[in-house]
């Protein structure tokens, strides 16, 4: 169990921590009226789903609705990102030439099934990169919600074996639970891992949780192709209002500025992916909305020719 009451406080200690075990626990990273305010300005995210003109959420699974585009959410958000003891520890860790990559969030549902078992992410093509000079990827967890039950676990020194990415089954991992590392505690608890270690969310889930996750590696390193099918780890969008005055070079360059100029434009607008998920689902919703627009454009009309006929037969008297 990680020592949530007392983290590691200092870049050196923080990094020493990731580099040993490949998770650590953050001191407080957001002052209270920042965490609420990020607590509310996510529940109204979740209000409803995003559809024509709304802007909500998403949703590609039964157990999790997911809040993309966070830096769009609420300012907190690009504050935790340029946090300066973050950007300290991810320069030391990845290294100087890192980048916010994806930051989204999402809302697990109360489940008593176990949807999302043990497993290691894969991001990069392996087959484009030194697989002795595996390149690191870092995602930072924060709890918006109190977390007692389908919290984060994380089994500490594996992400120093230099494993494929794939999932694992609980047999593969109940040998390792000597090494397990569960992270449950309150609103704004806040963490970091390397997602090259096994690490899964518990089941069951008793009370929903809202989690935000910032993911941050190198962007030069070739991503997969099932990412870039399903337009993973394009350019941010960001909320101008949101941005601090004082932005330095190094902060432009976490953010994305201008890192994508020579990519092909369609490469760097977001929605844009070469594959849909349930594309049927889309063209239901297209054509009920096109009926339900040609139904109006009828009743309109039927309105007219009433309201015409109306005023003849007032003349015609």
């Amino acid at each position: 169990m990680l020592d949530r009451l007392n983290p590691p406080t200092t870049a050196d200690t923080l990094i020493a921590a990731l580099e040993r075990d490949g998770v650590v626990v953050l001191p407080p990273m957001l002052a209270p009226e920042a965490l609420s305010g990020l607590q509310q300005s996510f529940e109204r995210v979740l209000e409803r789903p995003t559809f024509n003109t709304w802007s909500g959420y998403e949703q590609n699974e039964k157990w999790r609705v997911l809040v993309e585009n966070a830096l769009t959410v609420d300012p907190a958000v690009v504050r935790l990102a340029l946090h300066p003891l973050l950007k300290s520890v991810l320069r030391g860790y990845i290294g100087s030439g890192y980048a916010l990559t994806e930051a989204r969030g999402w809302r697990t549902i109360r489940a008593m099934t176990d949807f999302h078992g043990w497993h290691t992410d894969a991001w990069y093509d392996e087959d484009a990169v030194d697989p002795v000079r595996r390149p690191r990827q870092i995602k930072l967890g924060m709890y918006l919600t109190d977390v007692e039950s389908g919290h984060f676990s994380y089994i500490t020194g594996s992400h120093n074996r230099g494993m494929i990415a794939r999932h694992w089954s609980p047999r593969e991992v109940d040998p390792m639970h000597a090494s397990r590392s569960d992270i449950l505690g309150k609103a704004g608890t806040a963490f970091l891992f390397d997602t090259a270690g096994i690490h899964r969310q518990t089941a069951p889930v008793l009370t929903p949780r809202h989690v935000l996750f910032l993911n941050f590696h190198n962007p030069s390193v070739p991503i997969q192709a099932l990412d870039k099918d399903y337009g993973r780890y394009r350019p941010l969008l960001l909320n101008a209002a949101f941005l601090p005055r004082s932005l330095d070079d190094e902060d432009c360059a976490i953010l994305g500025f201008g890192a994508d100029k020579d990519r092909p434009a369609s490469q760097c607008v977001v929605g844009r992916s070469e594959v849909r998920r349930y594309p049927w689902l889309h063209g239901a919703v297209k054509l009920a909305l096109a009926a339900r627009l040609e139904a109006q454009e009828v009743q309109r009309r039927c309105r007219e020719i009433v309201s015409g006929v109306g005023r003849r037969l007032g003349r015609a008297g």
